[in-house]
């Protein structure tokens, strides 16, 4: 039988994040983005992987969206550490740095079944 979600918070669990910025084109933002979000990831102790990429030229089809400017995943051992990175300095620092850049945001939490 396959456990839930419910039944298993020991992870891993991948906390995969969109963002659209306000100026995609704009070089300056993206610079600025990036600068906050690499320091996010050089200095949160939670996360145990990270990921940071853009759209790719895949096909076209109804199920691809490539509508955001990033995505950032991270990898975390459990739901406690992610729990915690909520609150954690470095992720409220890059809220912080980074809030004014974009205009929408989408997480996508998973943990393994």
């Amino acid at each position: 039988m396959v456990k839930s979600s419910i039944e298993n918070s020991t992870g891993p669990l991948l906390h995969t994040v969109f963002f659209w910025l306000k100026n995609p084109k704009n070089r300056k933002e993206r610079a600025d983005f990036e600068k906050a979000i690499r320091k996010l990831i050089n200095t949160n102790p939670q996360a145990i992987a990270n990921h940071l990429g853009c759209p790719t030229g895949s096909q076209n089809r109804d199920v691809v969206d490539n509508s955001f400017t990033y995505c950032y995943t991270m990898s975390f051992p459990n739901l406690k550490a992610q729990d915690e990175y909520q609150t954690d300095p470095s992720h409220i620092l890059f809220i912080q740095e980074a809030k004014h850049l974009w205009i929408k945001v989408r997480v996508h939490d998973s943990i393994s079944i």
